[in-house]
């Protein structure tokens, strides 16, 4: 059962994952938009790889921003550059500026990146810590899906009015909700006499050279990084086609895949706290993931297709909410947001080279071969796991 504590202490937070979830609503009909002013699909590729991978080589700077001057600042800093990002995108069709406006929204992206996770958790009080964190992320997910089923909802009500463009003006509004509830949240931010951006860099580097689950965990997400996004994207999209399963309908079977999903944490954080030891927990979650890949290799028809985005995502929600509340239990409150982006450069690093690798192995050999090598990047994965101390009963 969930504690009341948990809301109390989080509930602007869960709010804010709820309008992250609703800002999906620019990403749904996202070429179309494109097409429309005149950019070819590879172009609006370009710009998405672009948004993407941007954050990789900021989130350590930014994280150690938010470090040394408060979560809280950074957040705001990137909000503020997102909605100038989604107005910039609104009133142009230049390309060159286009490329300018989303390696700016990839930078935006970095500075609410981990800094958000960071300072919800910072508002817990120490003796409650470690138990409203596992309840912080599954509630935060479900938040998130449920910001996805509005999304997909008003982008159907929106685009049948007012067209394409109206759902990024929808897109700035969340941003603007977000930004004026951002400011409205307290920081108990004070800088240690000891930190600043050289400091925590050291220290944080330190930490992860010499804190064994640290850095295992962090290792261990980036081969389930290359496994789940090289199985996912391009791959994934090839073996529905190849399985007959009508393109039609792909959006109502992920809409309902996410409406479950907004149960699923809960079911996770329950499930895992069975289990005693997350670590085994997570394990075994991702040798059933590696299980759904390798009968993907063997089976080809539109209803295993159904079940396989149905399973995929499922196993996702089971396995994400609980690796980053593993992940951030025995993090320093002082370095917790540098850390965090050490992580998130790890999954962000895993992500490009899973969605290079799917997209390469999709054009020579098929989805269903890239997906069927998928299992091999998540061996190493459940060896790291296999490496942290598990916890004494």
């Amino acid at each position: 059962m969930i504690k009341k504590e948990t809301f109390y202490y989080l509930w602007p937070f869960f709010i804010y994952k709820l309008l992250r979830g609703a800002l999906f609503i620019t990403a749904i009909t996202f070429f179309i938009f494109f097409l429309d002013k005149g950019i070819t699909y590879f172009e609006a590729s370009v710009l998405l790889a672009l948004q993407f991978s941007i954050p990789v080589l900021f989130e350590v700077p930014t994280g150690l921003i938010a470090d040394a001057f408060g979560r809280k600042l950074s957040i705001l800093i990137g909000v503020l550059i997102e909605i100038l990002v989604l107005a910039g995108i609104i009133l142009t069709s230049n390309y060159l500026i286009l490329l300018a406006l989303f390696i700016c929204w990839g930078i935006g992206e970095a500075f609410c990146s981990e800094a958000d996770n960071a300072w919800a958790i910072e508002k817990i009080p120490a003796e409650k810590k470690e138990i409203v964190i596992d309840e912080y992320y599954p509630i935060s997910a479900s938040a998130f899906s449920i910001g996805m089923v509005i999304a997909g909802l008003a982008s159907t009500i929106l685009i049948g009015l007012f067209g394409q463009i109206s759902v990024w003006y929808a897109g700035i509004t969340v941003l603007f909700i977000m930004f004026f509830l951002l400011l409205c949240i307290r920081e108990d931010f004070l800088k240690p006499k000891d930190s600043g951006v050289k400091i925590n860099l050291k220290e944080s580097f330190i930490h992860f050279k010499e804190e064994n689950r640290t850095r295992n965990i962090i290792l261990a997400e980036l081969f389930v990084t290359i496994a789940l996004v090289g199985a996912g994207g391009a791959a994934l999209q090839d073996y529905l086609q190849s399985s007959h399963l009508p393109s039609t309908s792909w959006g109502s079977v992920y809409s309902i895949t996410a409406l479950v999903g907004i149960a699923i944490p809960f079911l996770a954080m329950a499930v895992s706290q069975r289990f005693g030891d997350k670590r085994q927990y997570l394990i075994t979650v991702l040798s059933g993931h590696g299980i759904l890949f390798l009968l993907a290799g063997l089976i080809l028809n539109p209803v295993f297709a159904i079940f396989f985005i149905f399973a995929h995502n499922t196993a996702e929600d089971f396995f994400n909410p609980v690796s980053a509340a593993f992940f951030q239990q025995k993090i320093p409150s002082k370095i917790r947001a540098t850390l965090g982006s050490f992580h998130s450069m790890s999954l962000g690093v895993g992500s490009l080279i899973g969605m290079l690798g799917g997209g390469y192995l999709s054009d020579q050999f098929g989805g269903q071969v890239a997906i069927t090598i998928a299992p091999l990047f998540l061996i190493p994965a459940i060896v790291f796991y296999f490496k942290i101390e598990k916890p004494a009963v």
